[in-house]
């Protein structure tokens, strides 16, 4: 039997493993060596998952009945979804900075990575325990301060003004309260839980990593076009 504790400690380290910022387009984006092309997709893409959170985290909630848990589950929902700067609206100024349409972003025709990203975290939030859909969170949003602030600092040779950053400046500290939420979450859960939180935590990352390899292919098939 995996200890509670022991959960979370074997999906960290699953995470070190995987760590988005070890992927090259990340370390592209870090060296200021994206062309504009490449982030201007890049965005559109990330929009499909940031507008499809909101629904993930009310499922979540919907199918939660601890009180203290389901009060995790409502402010991150909150934090995501609420007033003129929630999420998706920050994530859309992002997109005005690089010069983007609106439109581009929102109606952008999304890879079968990209797809498959969106569908993992809505089939693992409606099908698996509630632990699992958490643990799939975390896989990701406890990455979120480290890889928010080394976006913020690769911005620069993109031109992007300061009041199109501020998704990133909220994701670097946001999500240090979130991904604790999360793991006290994954903690709490019952014993015959364990083996699906891993599960779901891998094939978050497993998804994170093919949603990258397909936008960092974006400079293969320019050099081809």
């Amino acid at each position: 039997m995996v200890q509670p504790n022991g959960v979370v400690s074997i999906i960290d380290e699953l995470i070190r493993d995987r760590s988005l910022l070890k992927h090259p387009f990340y370390r592209r984006w870090t060296a200021g060596t994206l062309s504009a092309d490449e982030l201007r997709d890049y965005t559109g893409q990330y929009y499909a998952f940031e507008s499809a959170l909101p629904q993930v985290l009310s499922v979540l909630l919907s199918r939660t009945t601890q009180p203290e848990h389901r009060q995790a589950i409502l402010e991150n929902l909150w934090d995501e979804e609420h007033g003129a700067d929630n999420h998706a609206e920050l994530w859309l100024r992002f997109a005005d900075g690089l010069g983007m349409d609106r439109t581009s972003v929102t109606g952008a025709e999304l890879n079968p990575s990209t797809r498959d990203l969106v569908d993992s975290y809505r089939e693992t939030a409606q099908d698996a325990p509630v632990s699992a859909g958490i643990a799939a969170l975390y896989a990701y949003e406890s990455q979120l301060p480290e890889v928010a602030t080394v976006k913020l600092a690769g911005l620069d040779p993109y031109g992007v003004p300061e009041e199109s950053r501020t998704f990133f400046k909220v994701h670097a500290h946001l999500d240090l309260e979130h991904s604790a939420a999360e793991r006290r979450i994954i903690e709490d859960a019952e014993p015959d839980e364990h083996e699906a939180a891993i599960a779901a935590a891998v094939r978050s990352l497993d998804a994170w990593w093919s949603f990258l390899d397909a936008v960092d292919s974006l400079s293969e098939r320019s050099s081809r076009a």
